[in-house]
């Protein structure tokens, strides 16, 4: 079997739900990439005698515990006095930690105030790890057979902590491994469907279908350690041939991400324009970086008036077929193109709800059209969920569709009405 492992979130705002946990959907995420299966999540107040029992339960049950949140310096971060109880020792000053935390406070002009040197203190047998965007370090322990890491809370000292001290002492352990396959476009069922021969439960590797904003995900997940990576890539084959052509990348790879490569790949420049989803296209593919290599930019015409003066519309099809219509949304693509000077256009306009519909245009309703110099095309689709759901689904099925275009693809999306 694989490694297995506990993850332990600690705060009372987590339990009053005034927070929302995401440490724990990226730690498993992480974890399963160096060969680690969560099997226990827990959320915990700041109760010191609390977290200590989570973690003595924890460790007698799996051989890696990972701790996050409660190392600030306030009164109520007992996270590292219950690893103490945990260990009967006491709690002493790492020297290494002080002198890093009062340079970081001095490379920033601030005074450090005495509550932080609460910070530098660690269990006896306990070793620090180094936190490079705040001023709280990592503890490492050992409670009996398992490694116990205490990490921050925050997400952006979390992740790069995990990256850079725990992920590699992890990848050195022999455990599982891990390939995931992404696709966006079809339903769990179908897709199931078409893998059914691989997932069964007692097949090795084993394979699991989840989705996840969306998106479609294929786990393989290698359970015996002779089980080779030749083995893991072999199935993840058959998972794409299976899923394509919806499939767009691998393990973190995102939709963005994979569209991005390809117009990288290709030497093409996009440009967007955008109704319903309200620029959500253009912040998804300006969070990766270089996008501004192939990204030239976009437009947020909501009014029908800005859609004719910025894209062109003509005011006649807006006044006859409307803001959502195929018309509508050709227009918009191939204005984005021509007024950025890109290669390809996308657009997206509908009704995100929750007011708008109609008999004939319910909520949902979403046009997205792709122009590039061999013409436009535009399709219809009916996204379910509120709006925000429609938003994102808008603007991932906008991505998927500009992928079709350069590659040359042609599929029925999920969602996508006749038109």
């Amino acid at each position: 079997m694989g490694r297995l492992a506990a993850t332990i979130s600690i705060g009372d705002e987590l339990l009053a739900g005034e927070t929302l946990d995401s440490n724990a959907r990226l730690l498993a995420r992480r974890l399963g990439n160096v060969g680690w299966r969560v099997v226990r999540h827990r959320v915990v107040g700041d109760d010191q005698s609390e977290i200590a029992a989570q973690i003595r339960d924890a460790a007698s049950a799996v051989e890696l515990v990972l701790v996050t949140g409660g190392l600030g310096p306030t009164a109520d971060d007992v996270t590292r006095e219950a690893l103490a109880e945990v260990l009967d020792e006491s709690l002493v000053p790492d020297a290494e930690a002080e002198q890093v935390l009062r340079a970081f406070f001095a490379g920033r002009g601030y005074r450090m105030p005495e509550s932080n040197l609460r910070q530098i203190m660690r269990p006896t047998s306990a070793r620090m790890l180094a936190n490079h965007r705040g001023t709280a370090p990592g503890i490492a322990a050992r409670v009996g057979d398992a490694m116990v890491f205490l990490l921050p809370g925050p997400p952006h000292e979390l992740t790069p902590m995990f990256d850079d001290s725990v992920a590699t002492e992890l990848s050195a352990v022999p455990g599982a491994r891990t390939r995931v396959v992404r696709a966006f476009g079809m339903g769990e069922s179908a897709a199931a469907e078409r893998i059914a021969s691989l997932m069964s439960r007692e097949s090795e590797p084993l394979v699991g279908t989840t989705v996840s904003g969306s998106v479609l995900s294929a786990r393989i997940r290698a359970r015996l350690d002779e089980t080779t990576d030749r083995q893991l890539d072999a199935i993840g084959e058959q998972v794409r041939d299976a899923w394509a052509p919806y499939v767009f990348g691998k393990d973190e790879d995102t939709l963005e991400c994979a569209l991005g490569r390809l117009l990288d790949d290709r030497s093409l420049t996009l440009a967007s324009a955008e109704s319903c989803s309200g620029g959500l296209v253009g912040w998804m593919v300006t969070r990766i970086a270089g996008s501004s290599g192939w990204y030239r930019g976009g437009w947020i015409t909501y009014e029908n008036q800005r859609k004719h003066e910025d894209l062109g519309v003509p005011l006649d099809t807006l006044d006859r077929q409307g803001a959502v219509s195929r018309a509508t949304a050709e227009a918009m693509a191939c204005g984005a193109r021509e007024r950025a000077g890109a290669d390809l256009g996308v657009s997206t306009t509908g009704i995100a709800g929750p007011g708008g519909g109609n008999d004939e245009k319910p909520v949902g309703t979403v046009w997205i059209a792709v122009a590039d110099a061999e013409g436009v095309s535009a399709r219809r689709f009916v996204f379910p969920g509120d709006r925000s759901a429609v938003r994102d689904r808008t603007a991932k099925a906008a991505l998927q569709l500009v992928r079709f275009r350069v590659l040359g693809l042609d599929a029925p999306l999920l969602w996508e009405e006749p038109s």
